[in-house]
């Protein structure tokens, strides 16, 4: 049972004492949060971690995940791209009403809690199915130039929460009252604490990368918006001048999207005939710990990025980080400090190559990144920012319920 003692190594004992006064004015309350996926993806990363911490704190916390068929799955990544900016993306009756009809069934097993937080568009109709308690719309990613018909047809149930929650101030959609949340990461979970260099040795050998020589890659998922593509032609252009360099992509394939088979495979096409790259996915979370320790630099090239936790995680692990101004990701590189923030593709590989020719450097700007992430980004924060939220939405109602006595 993970216990919030485990971090006071990382944030010291005044923090802990913050949290758990916070957490003393909603002892006992029941809080569910729901969302698509058990694993693959930052949300269910923080979740894993998050929920486990509000039950220590003597919280009544649950996690649900929603229940659907292949056909709703492709339905909701297809509202994922039209919230991110895909125009072309059309849907007919049928699927709005599939995509209703399964949130109609979820209903009926998952019971609410005095708060319930429901993640991204997947379970966002759940509220038709609210009696009491307060609920809270989480949206982990940027719908700031969404598609205008997708988001006039999920407005009406995005106005029925009490309040909304979003990455960055930029991404607020103004129906309710909204807060700013950076999402984190957790420095105890198997895919951020600490291990061992023989460990990291382990898994290099085991999928055949030369720890002798330089290795650069990014983790995300097979996805559009994470441009892979783009990170094969820039390792091509790294290759020209930095002849040992090798490239490993992480990915995963989330329950929740249908799309990344199909990624993987035009991946795997843009790299036929260059030596020294490895494509992996579903990873356990311990091997892809290891593997982002051993880049000497990390890539995150989205064109559209929520937040970016496959930043935060190699920031953490002292890697620098050379990625496109995207969404949160523009929060964690900060230009020459931590990382690069580059123009075009061709800028990237000039970036990755001036760091791996200057070691010195990566070290600096990997301790900065390490510092700017406990600071800022680990766990503990998102579980305040929770905790005061819900105290405040509490108080509200309180006062809303006292007013109408």
């Amino acid at each position: 049972m993970v216990r919030l003692s485990d971090y006071r190594h990382f944030i010291g004992i005044d923090e802990l004492e913050k949290i758990k006064k916070l957490a003393s004015y909603l002892k006992g309350q029941e809080i569910v949060h729901i969302n698509a996926t058990r694993y693959g993806g930052g949300v269910a990363e923080m979740l894993s971690s998050l929920v486990p911490l509000l039950s220590s704190l003597g919280l009544r916390a649950r996690w649900e995940v929603l229940e659907g068929d292949n056909r709703f799955f492709e339905i909701t990544k297809r509202i994922h791209n039209s919230l991110q900016g895909n125009m072309e993306l059309k849907f007919t009756e049928e699927m709005w009403s599939h995509y209703l009809e399964i949130n109609r069934r979820n209903s009926m097993r998952f019971e609410e809690g005095d708060f319930t937080f429901v993640h991204d568009p997947q379970p966002l109709p759940m509220i038709e199915s609210r009696e009491n308690g307060i609920w809270i719309w989480r949206c982990h990613i940027d719908p700031s130039k969404g598609n205008p018909s997708v988001l006039r047809f999920l407005a009406r149930f995005i106005e029925k929460y009490d309040a909304l929650i979003f990455s960055l101030k930029d991404y607020i959609i103004p129906l309710k009252r909204a807060y700013i949340v950076h999402p984190t990461i957790d420095p105890l979970s198997e895919k951020n604490k600490a291990i061992e260099p023989s460990e990291i040795e382990k898994v290099l050998e085991r999928y055949d990368i030369d720890s002798d020589r330089p290795v650069i890659g990014q983790v995300s998922r097979y996805d559009p918006w994470k441009d892979p593509l783009g990170v094969i032609r820039v390792y091509r252009m790294v290759k020209e001048k930095v002849k040992d360099v090798q490239l490993v992509m992480v990915g995963s394939s989330a329950s929740d999207d249908p799309e990344s088979g199909k990624w993987y495979e035009l991946t795997s096409r843009e790299a036929e005939g260059l030596a020294d790259v490895h494509l992996l996915t579903d990873l356990p979370d311990i091997e892809v710990n290891a593997i982002q320790r051993s880049y000497y630099v990390a890539l995150q090239l989205s064109t559209r990025e929520g937040f970016g936790l496959t930043v935060t995680e190699a920031l953490w692990k002292g890697v620098p980080v050379v990625a496109r101004p995207s969404g949160g990701i523009k929060l964690q590189v900060i230009d020459g400090v931590t990382g690069f923030l580059i123009r075009d593709l061709e800028d990237a590989a000039s970036k990755v190559i001036h760091l791996i020719k200057r070691p010195w450097l990566s070290r600096i700007l990997g301790n900065n990144g390490r510092e700017h992430v406990r600071r800022n980004f680990l766990i503990t924060r998102l579980l305040m920012d929770h905790l005061r939220i819900m105290g405040e939405l509490d108080k509200i109602s309180r006062s809303k319920r006292y007013g109408a006595k």
